[in-house]
């Protein structure tokens, strides 16, 4: 799945399905699909903007860690956000 030969268009519709049901998938996974392509898109831009005023791709991998950093951490927030949703719910079907 790392390398996207293929494998993020059959994981990554599990794993949505996984964590927040399959009510919402078409629309998740679109918006999923199209942050992908954004990454397509400004990455390479950002790579070459990047080379151009430094002459070394070094810069460019301490960029791009740091943004899978902080993607990382939204996606632990995220998850958090749903065992909270998933407890007061049960909570709340519990009481009635």
């Amino acid at each position: 799945m790392i390398s996207c030969y293929g494998g993020g268009f059959s994981a990554i519709p599990a794993y949505i399905a996984d964590l927040f049901g399959t009510k919402q998938l078409g629309a998740i996974h679109g918006y999923i699909l199209t942050a992908w392509a954004l990454a397509g898109l400004v990455g390479p831009f950002i790579v070459a903007k990047v080379y151009e005023a430094t002459q070394s791709y070094d810069i460019t991998l301490y960029i791009f860690v740091a943004m899978f950093v902080v993607a990382l951490i939204i996606s632990l927030v995220i998850r958090a956000d749903i065992r909270k949703i998933k407890r007061e719910s049960e909570l709340n079907n519990q009481t009635v």
